[in-house]
């Protein structure tokens, strides 16, 4: 039987990957970007330069068959190295050992991966590609090349992989309201970078690991790359009072700034004040919509759909999570993608839902929590009760980034968990305070062991 053709607009992470899915299922694939192929003319940036894969992103590069070549070009982190800004800096492990970690992958190098690999499986891709607009009734496209020339396309089944500011979403919405909702965070980014180490050392800080300088407000991260250097983030609110980007017109406002505040890490970035002056600050925003899809005519995934803050490594995958749901569904319904766009909405809006507020959450956490005594001592009887009753206990990071649990589960089990740490710490400073077969008692009299977990 022969499958139904569908359009994709965006051939960046979550589009190729879904092309490559969907082809290998026997679809005739046709994906339109606007960028120009970034094989032939270079990755153009805009977006961070590289990404935290974890286990659900890895997951659905298993499904493609590309996990292998993926990890071969990243760098392993095996938690977060925090960098007080007085006294040493520490270690905090993601999982319990080397087996629950993540990575560090090149943004730029994994789409060029990706879309080799959907041209492989027959996927016909079409570059420099700008949607102009989407007739839903005609069933028509209309794009347009870098000179502005303009052409139509049928296009029956519409899927729209084209980011936070998706054209396709803005067509769509102007055909039925979608009740799009974006709620700013009201901070930025900007990037930088420390170059590789000099000498016998590849890396001039330790490579294995998410370095974080956590100020209460504001922060720095630094990820590492696979040739040796860190991509460093600063991440400030846009506007007020000191510290904020409005504060740091220019290089020297901010180098001043980093010498009071991040003393250790501004020796570690000698183009300084290149990098500050040249690169943009970033906006940070979370994109809700009451509605994915126009019946079974169009649909948004990824990004398009639910785009949120950086501060759980999850946006892609969350993505690519979503790939593999939705090429199972289209797998399996013949021609009916109203059905499948439909329970793709059901299955994955309220998953988006839950990873947008642990996002937000994971914020707080990372910019001032990792510092705090009390989160410390929380996350040390966490880890004492997970030893002794893993059935009953895994911390809610570990459950977002190493098992397949589903996203809203995560969020209200994470939620249940806290509030039992809370209770059994309370009147006490240190999790060695608490005796801890009572609380192991009180655990599992109080919350119902865990689903089966899956890992890998």
């Amino acid at each position: 039987m022969s499958r139904q053709a569908i359009t994709l607009i965006g051939g960046g992470l979550v589009g190729a990957l879904l092309a490559q899915l969907l082809a290998r299922r026997g679809f005739a694939v046709d994906v339109f970007e606007k960028r120009p192929d970034p094989r032939r003319a270079g990755f153009v940036g805009g977006r961070s330069i590289n990404l935290a894969l974890a286990e659900r992103g890895l997951q659905a590069l298993r499904t493609a068959g590309l996990a292998e070549d993926v990890l071969e070009r990243a760098v392993m982190m095996r938690g977060r190295m925090v960098h007080p800004l007085e006294g040493a800096c520490g270690l905090q492990r993601y999982g319990v050992d080397d087996s629950e970690v993540i990575w560090s992958v090149s943004r730029g190098g994994l789409n060029l991966l990706l879309l080799d690999a959907a041209e492989a499986a027959g996927v016909t891709l079409h570059f420099g590609q700008s949607l102009v607009s989407a007739d839903l009734d005609t069933q028509h496209i209309v794009l347009a090349d870098e000179r502005g020339t303009q052409r139509q396309h049928g296009a029956s089944v519409l899927i729209g992989a084209d980011g936070a500011g998706s054209a396709l979403r803005t067509a769509m919405n102007d055909y039925m309201p979608l009740g799009v909702r974006i709620e700013s965070l009201g901070h930025g980014y900007k990037e930088l970078e420390i170059p590789p180490g000099t000498g016998t050392g590849r890396f001039a800080i330790e490579p294995h690991a998410l370095h974080i300088w956590p100020r209460g407000g504001y922060m720095c991260i630094a990820l590492p790359n696979t040739e040796g250097s860190f991509t460093v983030t600063l991440f400030l609110p846009a506007h007020g009072s000191h510290p904020s980007f409005d504060t740091l017109p220019d290089a020297a406002a901010a180098a001043a700034f980093f010498r009071q505040d991040f003393p250790d890490l501004l020796p570690l970035i000698p183009h300084f004040a290149e990098d500050y002056g040249s690169h943009p600050v970033g906006t940070l925003s979370t994109l809700y919509l009451d509605r994915w899809h126009i019946d079974g005519r169009a649909l948004l995934i990824g990004d398009a759909a639910h785009a949120i803050v950086p501060f759980h490594g999850q946006g892609m995958n969350c993505g690519f999570e979503d790939t593999v749901v939705l090429a199972d569904l289209l797998a399996a319904s013949g021609s009916d993608t109203n059905e499948a766009f439909a329970e793709f909405q059901r299955i994955r809006k309220p998953n988006a839902d839950a990873i947008a507020a642990m996002a937000l959450e994971n914020y707080v956490e990372m910019r001032d929590s990792v510092a705090d005594p009390h989160y410390l001592a929380k996350r040390e009887l966490g880890a004492r009760l997970a030893a002794r009753a893993p059935e009953h206990f895994m911390a809610r990071y570990r459950m977002v980034t190493f098992t397949h649990l589903p996203y809203a589960y995560v969020y209200e089990r994470g939620r249940a968990q806290d509030q039992l740490l809370e209770q059994l710490l309370r009147g006490s400073a240190s999790a060695n305070d608490v005796p801890l077969d009572a609380a192991v008692t009180t655990l599992e009299a109080t919350l119902p062991p865990l689903p089966k977990l899956r890992h890998g």
